[in-house]
């Protein structure tokens, strides 16, 4: 009804097919990712942030034309699937059942629960939002954390394509009546159709759904559930190995490094750094690294984005440290000039000496921790409610002692808040 209308949301369809009761064929979308693994790149608190999803649009589209071009696909899609689950009432929207391609275009998938009906926690509402609209979208639309033209742009999109398919209220409610003896739960009884109903105010203005779709915009956009839901999801998709089992913890380094093994390392500093081609020119930062018992140095050979890797590792590992911040990966035009590599090289360098001013069980990361050890210890854990506006409030702390769970697998469990005292 979109594109009849002249309105192009450069949608991805897929096509399903049942073949049983319980089973049945989906078309695969390629080069496409879910949310949720895009975020954790940026260690599990990673739907908390604000660029994780911007940069991974950049390092698929490294030239800016591209990145415009994946940046309007973005736009326009997120808004028809706004539009479209808030609609139909989809729920269960977590970041696994959102996917973006590498284009830009996102898409829902698993639409399990819809005409409200809510994913539950227990006894709680994890689908709490309107529909699902982040920070981290807002942070591509926007090109920054600072509100930009393209969001008005945004908006005025959802609100297009609201009042279009309001025009079409009637196919919805046809539909879904011939729907009620299909054998579907959420859909058995006249009562279900008022959902849409409501969802569509068939009765009001376009003036007047263009107000309330943009209210409803703002209300999903700040709302913090909506994080709080991937956080949650996040934990629950977490699996716990023993040291025993880790097969190495960074991608460009496949070899656990020891201390009985390799030594301490003493010092590390970027000796320089060197233009390569493969087959686009990129620098490479040259590490001297001095070890205790050692008389001569090593030159280790590593990227940027390598060390953002570590870093980001470091930062999961251990929330409350603060490594000073590390630029973009990606720069828009500029990223592989010898201005940007001087740069960079000052910025390595003084994240390595902070690092090293850490404590030993964060300086020395690359060791392995034993298992005994980690039972032998207190998990702290302290909850804030976070306001940008005014201060964030402390709402209580708890301490988990490692020994009384089972770390070689998933545990959930909720736990109470007490007060806070430092270790």
């Amino acid at each position: 009804m979109w594109l009849e209308e002249g309105l192009d949301l450069k949608m991805i369809l897929f096509r399903c097919m049942a073949t049983g009761p319980n089973a049945g064929l989906v078309e695969l979308v390629p080069d496409s990712e879910t949310l949720r693994k895009i975020q954790v790149e940026r260690g599990v608190t990673g739907s908390f942030k604000e660029d994780p999803l911007a940069e991974w649009l950049q390092k698929h589209n490294p030239t800016e034309t591209e990145y415009q071009k994946a940046v309007d696909n973005f736009i326009y899609s997120l808004a028809g699937y706004c539009v479209a689950t808030y609609v139909l009432g989809i729920g269960d929207r977590h970041n696994d059942n959102i996917m973006i391609k590498t284009s830009g275009h996102v898409f829902h998938i698993d639409f399990g629960k819809f005409l409200g009906n809510a994913q539950m926690f227990g006894s709680f509402k994890r689908d709490r939002t309107p529909f699902v609209l982040s920070p981290d979208m807002a942070y591509v639309i926007n090109g920054g954390v600072k509100p930009s033209s393209r969001f008005h742009d945004f908006v005025d999109l959802c609100c297009q394509a609201f009042n279009i398919t309001r025009r079409h209220a009637n196919i919805f409610f046809n539909l879904f009546g011939l729907m009620l003896n299909s054998g579907i739960l959420e859909l058995s009884q006249v009562e279900d159709i008022k959902y849409v109903q409501n969802a569509l105010k068939p009765s009001a203005t376009d003036a007047e759904a263009t107000v309330m779709f943009t209210r409803l915009i703002e209300s999903s956009l700040g709302a913090k559930s909506t994080q709080i839901n991937f956080f949650i999801h996040n934990l629950a998709q977490l699996k716990f190995h023993s040291a025993s089992n880790d097969t190495g913890v960074l991608s460009f380094s496949s070899k656990i490094h020891t201390l009985a093994n390799d030594g301490r390392i003493s010092s590390a500093t970027v000796f320089g750094f060197q233009k390569r081609y493969n087959p686009e020119k990129y620098y490479i930062y040259i590490i001297k690294v001095s070890r205790e018992k050692e008389t001569e140095p090593a030159f280790v050979f590593r990227k940027f984005s390598e060390f953002h890797e570590l870093n980001d590792k470091i930062t999961a590992t251990y929330p409350k440290i603060r490594l000073p911040i590390l630029s973009s990966k990606h720069i828009l035009g500029r990223t592989h000039i010898q201005q940007v590599a001087e740069k960079r090289k000052g910025e390595i360098q003084a994240w390595l000496n902070s690092l090293f001013a850490m404590a030993p069980e964060v300086s020395e990361l690359i060791y392995n921790l034993p298992l005994c050890e980690i039972r032998s210890r207190t998990l702290q854990i302290t909850v804030w409610d976070c306001d940008y506006l005014k201060e964030n409030d402390f709402m209580g702390a708890a301490y988990i002692s490692l020994n009384s769970i089972n770390l070689t697998q998933e545990t959930v469990e909720w736990y109470k808040l007490g007060s806070f005292h430092r270790m």
